[in-house]
């Protein structure tokens, strides 16, 4: 199977069960961000770091001290292999095969139906930075940089947009109309007055724009 990057795999897990084989530290990241995305996650290992064994007694997480096995992926949506056994490994991948669900082995892409990007979020900004499995080292560091560059203002500035939507629809009853309209806030004083602390001054002069536009 030819793994993919799939990037809407993070964007809301709430509901859905996941499951990580293996209790390190690698499988301590996959299971933090797992629980970011409102996963229902069941990690399985007989040993578990202490932020795992932490995240069960807060009743975050199921916790199975024991090996794996295969009917443990029944119900599953996704799971991980993230241990340092390359049998354990290769059960989980041929019984995720088995039972059609996605699953990512740590470091071997040939066994991966899923490739995850690196993640960047700003809410309700995501950037989701993939290398096609070639260097998950480069993708964290791309996002390293990412997060240097690009401030809080683009989170509001969003917010913004996300709460003129309904009233620009309304006024302005084409596409083309609307994409020119937020094409200019985002270009131009809008954007500007935001990053300079004045969210209400770029709300006023949002609506104002928006009213020259539906006169015309």
């Amino acid at each position: 199977m030819k793994p993919k990057a799939y990037y809407p795999l993070f964007a809301d897990l709430r509901g859905r069960r996941c499951v990580v084989i293996g209790g390190g530290l690698v499988a301590q990241r996959k299971v933090t961000t797992l629980l970011n995305y409102g996963a229902d996650l069941v990690v399985i290992s007989p040993a578990a770091t202490m932020h795992i064994r932490t995240y069960a007694r807060q009743g975050r997480l199921r916790y199975l001290a024991r090996r794996f096995r295969p009917g443990d992926l029944r119900h599953a949506w996704l799971a991980y292999a993230a241990t340092d056994d390359m049998q354990i490994n290769g059960q989980v991948f041929r019984a995720a095969q088995r039972m059609r669900i996605f699953a990512n082995v740590v470091d071997q892409t040939p066994l991966c139906s899923f490739i995850a990007p690196a993640i960047f979020r700003r809410d309700p900004l995501t950037i989701a930075i993939s290398t096609g499995g070639a260097s998950p080292s480069l993708a964290k560091r791309l996002r390293h940089e990412l997060e240097a560059s690009i401030g809080s203002d683009y989170a509001r500035m969003l917010k913004l947009l996300r709460s003129l939507r309904g009233v620009a629809k309304r006024q302005l009853p084409s596409y083309n109309e609307r994409k020119h309209y937020f094409d200019q806030l985002v270009r131009g004083r809008v954007f500007q007055l935001v990053r300079n602390g004045q969210p209400q001054a770029a709300r006023r002069t949002a609506l104002t724009m928006l009213q020259k536009a539906a006169a015309n």
